[in-house]
């Protein structure tokens, strides 16, 4: 949602499904029945209030805003996705992403360990410093795991990503020749 970590949001229909979860009767917390007291919805009681950075966030730029921004991230991880498939050193998962979320393998003929060459291409990625990219695991293969969640971002940072990778990733020491 564009707001800094560690915000968090409930909604629900009916206030009273989270006081009868989260109230209780202690003496030092003293309050009314009749009032609805933020003690008495949440686990947080004294820490501080998460939702606020979302609310202030919603009331200063509008639901709108922020649905097209998502929407925008969510079109440029279909862009990566595309790119990525029609790239010969890239694979891409069989289904289109439905989030941000796009996960890509770089792969070179004669790679014999393909999860270690990403493991390692994710390592260099991050250490070059132009674009960050976590890795992640899918059914035991190694993928690098964008996630584009910033309104910032652009198309031309989403190609450059790719770019980076194919760059970094055609100098991996674990290439080996499959003959061997």
């Amino acid at each position: 949602m564009f707001v800094p970590k560690a915000c968090s949001a409930v909604l629900v229909r009916d206030a009273q499904t989270l006081a009868r979860t989260f109230a209780h009767d202690e003496a030092y917390i003293p309050h009314e029945d009749d009032e609805l007291n933020a003690v008495d919805i949440t686990l947080e009681y004294s820490r501080p209030l998460r939702a606020l950075k979302l609310w202030l966030a919603l009331r200063v730029h509008g639901a709108q805003s922020f649905r097209e921004a998502i929407t925008e991230n969510c079109e440029q991880a279909q862009h990566l996705y595309r790119s990525a498939a029609a790239h010969p050193n890239f694979e891409v998962l069989a289904s289109p992403p439905q989030l941000s979320i796009v996960p890509f393998r770089h792969v070179l003929p004669g790679c014999i360990d393909l999860n270690a060459h990403n493991i390692d291409l994710c390592s260099r990625m991050q250490q070059d410093g132009r674009v960050y990219i976590s890795p992640a695991t899918i059914d035991g293969q190694v993928w690098l795991r964008p996630c584009f969640t910033n309104f910032r971002t652009t198309l031309a940072d989403v190609d450059i990503t790719l770019a980076i990778a194919h760059e970094l990733g055609s100098l991996d020491p674990h290439q080996h020749s499959s003959s061997n």
